[in-house]
């Protein structure tokens, strides 16, 4: 054994008590700059009191993650794969199209999982065969940290589901005991909460959760108090920071997030939505209810709720469902339709289509028209043959309202084919 290889032996004996002190140590034994990051790139460990050697190292350390176009680089040239499917470490040449100077790296793995990586700067002065034994010995000490830490986030991240659970499934008897058990976790709820659910086009692991968090906790106008997910439902519990800030604020939050998340297609979010506000966390089943509602009417009526962000942008709407199965339960059909129908059937008119495309085009006449792909003056004709049929006037907002919930509620299915459903869509 070398002088060189004792010292490192007495150097890495004692126990660490943070990542970055283990940084530090190794970068005191190879007389280098060191950086440790997570499985995601976020920097968790960098060794202290040197002058950083290259841009691609000054931007990770001062975003504490490595910069997008750094990682795309290593993926192109194959050096994030190889520190991936290896068991010892890799002296890596410069790349300086991205910034990045020699390295000695090694990737954290326990098995087959990654954990991380440990980083050494390359500035010819690291001693082969001495820098690999230092830095995959560090590898196994941060193992070990790693493994320790996630041991103790994923009881953490149990205890915060079994918070957020109770809250969303009324199983809260007070706002004191709310308040008592979110200080204990610990959790700073917001005075006034809204719940919003983004539904991905898949389900939602705790991989995804954590890189979702990420993008969340990033935007500046809004604060993170709780999240969770239910197969492809992410669920936020949050509020605006600024107490100016009113609904289009948030609205336009929520469609800066998601199309940040859906730029980067790692997930798609494909339908979301957002509860009313609310300041007592006893109604967070209520806000919970709200936000699912919404998400159900977008899988009814797509092109009728195209652009609803909030609850209460639902209007009538909100009740469809419960008037579709009031109608099952009592067997009513209206009459003013079923005579439409009997004519459509009888002389192969087009006359309920026309009259769902007019009223859910908010009785514009040009529109339907155009979607219809008809003279403004057939849509005329067809509609005072609807009035003459039905034997209502399309001009009284009883009738009116009334022909329109019958529409939606008797003829949802055929709609919907009628309807460009992802025409203009929110997200």
């Amino acid at each position: 054994m070398t002088e060189l290889d004792a010292s490192f032996g007495r150097a890495f004996e004692r126990a660490f008590d943070s990542l970055e002190a283990l940084a530090d140590t190794i970068s005191e034994s190879l007389q280098s700059q060191v950086t440790i990051e997570d499985d995601h790139h976020n920097v968790i460990g960098y060794s202290s009191h040197q002058l950083e050697s290259d841009t691609a190292r000054l931007s990770t350390i001062i975003e504490r993650r490595v910069p997008n176009s750094v990682l795309s680089g290593l993926r192109k040239k194959g050096i994030l794969q190889l520190l991936e499917s290896v068991a010892h470490s890799v002296r890596i040449p410069a790349i300086s199209e991205i910034g990045l100077g020699a390295r000695l790296a090694v990737c954290i793995k326990n098995n087959h999982t990654v954990l991380g990586y440990i980083w050494v700067v390359d500035s010819g002065n690291l001693i082969e065969g001495h820098a690999e034994r230092v830095i995959e010995k560090s590898a196994e000490i941060a193992k070990r940290f790693l493994l320790k830490q996630r041991s103790w986030k994923a009881k953490q991240d149990k205890t915060h589901d079994e918070f957020i659970w109770k809250l969303l499934t009324d199983s809260y008897q007070s706002e004191t005991m709310i308040r008592k058990d979110a200080e204990a976790l610990p959790l700073l709820l917001p005075d006034c909460y809204h719940i919003v659910i983004f539904e991905c086009d898949v389900p939602i692991n705790d991989e995804k959760v954590a890189r979702l968090r990420l993008a969340l906790t990033a935007k500046s106008q809004a604060r993170l108090a709780c999240l969770t997910a239910s197969q492809n439902h992410l669920i936020a519990i949050l509020s605006l920071y600024s107490t100016a800030s009113n609904k289009a604020d948030l609205t336009s939050f929520i469609h800066t997030f998601v199309q940040g998340v859906n730029g980067k297609k790692e997930v798609n979010i494909i339908a979301f939505g957002c509860s009313g506000k609310y300041d007592k966390y006893t109604r967070a089943s209520n806000a919970y209810k709200e936000t699912l509602h919404i998400l159900s009417l977008k899988k009814l009526l797509p092109f009728h709720t195209r652009q609803v962000v909030h609850y209460d942008d639902l209007g009538f709407l909100m009740h469809v469902p419960s008037i579709i199965e009031q109608k099952k339960n009592s067997d009513y059909s209206s009459p003013l339709l079923q005579l439409l129908r009997e004519h459509d059937r009888e002389s192969k008119s087009d006359f309920m289509k026309t009259l769902a495309t007019y009223l859910s085009l908010n009785c514009n006449a040009k529109d339907t028209a155009a979607l219809l792909h008809i003279h403004a003056n057939t849509l005329n004709y067809r509609l005072n043959r609807i009035s003459e049929i039905t034997g209502q006037s399309l001009k009284n907002s009883n009738d009116f309202v009334s022909i329109y919930l019958d529409i939606l509620t008797e003829e949802t299915s055929s709609i919907n084919q009628w309807l460009p459903s992802r025409q203009d869509r929110n997200d």
